[in-house]
């Protein structure tokens, strides 16, 4: 699997927006920042949203647009570097058991 450090870091990559595509022997896959909705602590109408990590992985021969979605398999993560590692360790862990 390509190094942990691949992923680069949460502040100066993924608060761009930036997403990271890649791929290691047969799979495919990408880390983005997603805002998720959470309930509301003070029973207001307002939505909020909280900052997560999602990794998806997929088969190739196919870049992410042009595969259908039904191979996607996806994992969110806390926003954080720690949540990064998970990820990363979601990542590993994946390809041990579906890729090689």
């Amino acid at each position: 699997m390509n190094p942990r450090k691949s992923l680069y870091d949460v502040k100066s990559f993924y608060n761009k927006g930036a997403v990271h595509k890649a791929s290691f022997g047969g799979m495919r896959y990408l880390v983005k920042k997603i805002l998720v909705e959470v309930p509301n602590q003070d029973e207001s109408e307002e939505v909020q949203k909280e900052p997560k990590l999602q990794g998806i992985i997929w088969p190739e021969p196919f870049c992410f647009e042009k595969t259908d979605s039904s191979l996607y398999i996806k994992n969110e993560f806390q926003y954080t570097e720690e949540g990064l590692d998970e990820c990363y360790e979601w990542l590993c862990k994946t390809y041990e058991e579906k890729f090689k």
